[in-house]
């Protein structure tokens, strides 16, 4: 069931704050009386036949030494959303707690947060934007780091954001923004990958009569790393990026939509000029749902990625994707997921030879709600990895069951 606005709020939040004692967090949580509040909790338990991502010489060795490759874990997880419409403003805020525990990888035990706070402000008809927050620390995914981290590696993300949309003719917009993101490496070997980013955007956006967008983006960054060391040199790899380019968001009909953005980037390095690049990045999506209940969304994209690498500042990726939706009933949802990418490591002038990596993966899950607050989740994964570097290469499988529950 959900809470009604003659609930008293106030017991509601006793009793979810007594729920995250139960699973070992203290945390603070306040809202107003008639505010939507909507907690809920949730478990997974999930295995996992290749947890570090071994190639098939590292498994053989491990099979015979210390453990066996494979692992299971469980996953609590606790949350409180918050929903508010206050005349034309939007309030929206989602707090979640959990704790991972592995069978036997008992060191790689680890309590995550995730937050994500958001105001959607509006002043007259001509004014709109939103204000966002977002914090997530997780245990970094051994597909990202597989070589020299053993132990439990975290990863702090936090995203500050503005934007504000101003309506200055019944089909023309203006909107501008700004942006500060962080990234942090809790493993002392992964924190030359700490990435600190401020950007700022200006856009004019064409919009029809049947609300689909065609527009023009301009959007400068600059990238803030630690220093790198090299024979006893100190190099800065900190960079600015400037990137002008078409932002599409057209109905093409009833049932179609698709989606484009796509233009020149440029970086610059303040030294290190080998890891500049001038390239065409893009990403398309297509969504289309042929019948009531069937729905699909391919993606195609082609982006120089400022992702962090000890080795590398940018990896160029080229991939597509294909996610399938069959609402069998009103209760069951079978989905489906392809997909595939190759990603080059650019910019290496002074570690090494440069690594290319291919990407697949497979999923398929079955959802079932037998009430509208409950929710069953099985799934079955499948992923692989062929490197130019054999050290990177792995296969691995799937197997995980969730239940959620929303007061």
């Amino acid at each position: 069931m959900r809470l009604s606005q003659s609930i008293n709020l106030k017991k509601a939040i006793l009793v979810t704050l007594e729920g995250l004692s139960f699973f070992g967090f203290s945390s603070r949580l306040y809202a107003l009386e008639g505010d939507v509040i909507r907690p809920y909790v949730s478990a997974t338990y999930s295995y996992d036949d290749n947890l570090r991502r071994f190639n098939s010489k590292q498994r053989a060795l491990s099979l015979t030494g210390n453990s066996d490759t494979s692992d299971t874990v469980f996953v609590k997880s606790v949350g409180i959303i918050l929903d508010k419409q206050i005349s034309q403003q939007k309030i929206f805020a989602n707090v979640n707690l959990n704790r991972s525990t592995y069978d036997r990888n008992s060191e790689l035990d680890n309590d995550g947060k995730e937050l994500t706070g958001r105001w959607d402000w509006s002043i007259g008809r001509r004014w709109d934007g939103n204000v966002e927050i977002y914090h997530k620390e997780a245990m970094v995914p051994f597909s990202d780091f597989q070589q020299g981290v053993m132990a439990l590696n975290t990863r702090t993300q936090d995203r500050r954001s503005f934007e504000a949309r101003w309506l200055f003719h019944p089909r023309w917009r203006v909107r501008g923004g700004i942006t500060n993101s962080e990234t942090k490496f809790s493993a002392e070997i992964q924190q030359a990958a700490n990435l600190e980013e401020n950007s700022q955007l200006i856009a004019l956006d064409y919009l029809s009569p049947s609300k689909s967008m065609v527009g023009v983006v301009y959007r400068h960054a600059k990238g803030i790393k630690p220093d790198q060391v090299f024979q006893g040199f100190s190099f800065s790899n900190n960079y600015d990026q400037n990137e002008l380019k078409l932002n599409v968001d057209w109905t093409v009909t009833g049932k179609s939509k698709l989606q484009f953005l796509g233009g020149l980037v440029d970086r610059q390095h303040e030294e290190l000029s080998g890891r500049d690049f001038r390239v065409f990045n893009a990403r398309g999506n297509f969504s289309w749902m042929p019948a009531g209940k069937t729905a699909f969304n391919f993606s195609i994209w082609r982006e120089n990625n400022a992702q962090s690498f000890v080795t590398t500042s940018y990896t160029a990726n080229k991939g597509g994707a294909v996610y399938a939706n069959y609402y069998a009933t009103g209760k069951i949802t079978l989905q489906g997921s392809i997909r595939y990418e190759k990603r080059d490591f650019e910019g290496d002038v002074i570690f090494g030879q440069q690594r290319s990596d291919k990407d697949k993966n497979y999923s398929l899950a079955l959802i079932y709600r037998p009430i509208e607050s409950l929710q069953l989740n099985t799934s079955l994964t499948h992923a692989s990895r062929k490197s130019s570097n054999e050290n990177f290469d792995f296969d691995s499988n799937g197997l995980s069951f969730t239940a959620k529950y929303e007061f």
